[in-house]
């Protein structure tokens, strides 16, 4: 970086001061967050998207005095991570902002707990970031997920089998992770032409383009044929991502409603039952197999149940993942953990 990196919105060309001001009523239209006046942590990996972020959160906390510290975890699994951290280092020191940064060995930490080394790196950086926010007296962290990481985590949720609004793609707001993602409806383009105007410098990750990751097929193979057949693909996906929000929202007031939350802890009574439409009826079981504790619901199974309880089967039992179960009795459908039971 040669020439002072923007600090305030003032110091910004028109095109990016007005982008800036998009991204704020974004976050605080969609996802219920004032970018400019909170205490914010930004995941910071030194790459075009997070680096972007915080230029963007910068200008935005200049003007409203909010409070801005960057976080970077070093995942240990390249040679050249360190120059990642770095990178990220710099940024911080040009734009006077807080850095924390710490290394972490997730493929120990994936031999350790038996997971996938995305998985393991996404426990780490959570965990990271849980501890800085609460060390910090920090709000939010803020990812930099964009529209086409979106459509790539839509097209992700497809192939597994994801049903509505899940399908949707991943959420802008985790209430459970105090996490943000103030450009996921922002395309990646725009954020090149951004760092390119401005004089933002970044590093590529190569691991992002290997072909070991679905994600990263997703990224490499798939999106690009869909978009040579669709030029607006990413914008029906933002349309998509809306209405699935719009949709999670309606069913989540419906389930809330007096009189279709279960009465007797984790039955599900007739009474309910008998006067909800499928549609409710489907997320009601999920609704309570998700409270038990971790483990994807399928919904084939869900429908097996529905038809079961329509079909009057008494003692049968479903099993779910996370040892979960469901069993259709003469009151309703009963949930249980088999953990619970011993």
């Amino acid at each position: 970086m040669t020439a002072p990196l923007p600090r305030t919105l003032h110091d910004l060309p028109p095109r990016w001061a007005h982008f800036c001001l998009g991204i704020e009523r974004f976050a605080a239209r969609d996802l219920g967050v004032s970018l400019g006046s909170g205490r914010f942590l930004v995941g910071l990996s030194g790459g075009l998207d997070s680096s972007a972020l915080l230029l963007v959160c910068a200008c935005l906390a200049a003007r409203d005095q909010g409070r801005i510290v960057a976080a970077h975890l070093d995942h240990g699994l390249r040679p050249e991570s360190g120059q990642d951290a770095e990178q990220a280092r710099t940024l911080c020191a040009a734009l006077d902002i807080p850095f924390r940064s710490v290394r972490s060995d997730v493929a120990d930490l994936a031999s350790a707990r038996g997971l996938g080394l995305e998985d393991a790196g996404r426990q780490a950086r959570h965990e990271f970031f849980r501890d800085v926010l609460a060390q910090e007296g920090l709000d939010w962290v803020m990812l930099g997920h964009h529209l086409d990481d979106l459509a790539e985590d839509v097209l992700l949720r497809l192939v597994r089998g994801t049903g509505w609004p899940g399908l949707s793609g991943m959420c802008g707001r985790d209430d459970s992770l105090r996490s943000v993602r103030p450009l996921l409806l922002t395309p990646k383009a725009v954020l090149r032409d951004l760092a390119q105007d401005l004089g933002l410098t970044w590093r590529e990750d190569e691991s992002n383009l290997a072909p070991l990751f679905r994600r990263n097929r997703m990224r490499r193979d798939v999106l690009p044929l869909l978009l040579e057949e669709n030029p607006g693909f990413l914008e029906a996906v933002a349309r998509l991502w809306r209405l699935g929000r719009l949709d999670q929202d309606y069913w989540t007031r419906e389930m809330d409603l007096p009189g279709v939350q279960p009465t007797d802890g984790p039955l599900l009574a007739d009474s309910i039952l008998e006067t909800s439409h499928p549609a409710l009826r489907l997320r009601l079981y999920k609704q309570i197999l998700d409270s038990l504790g971790p483990g994807q619901v399928l919904a084939e199974t869900l429908f097996q149940m529905d038809a079961a309880w329509q079909e009057n089967r008494l003692g049968t039992v479903f099993q779910f993942p996370g040892d979960k179960l469901a069993a259709v009795t003469r009151e309703g459908i009963r949930f249980s953990r088999k953990s619970l039971e011993k």
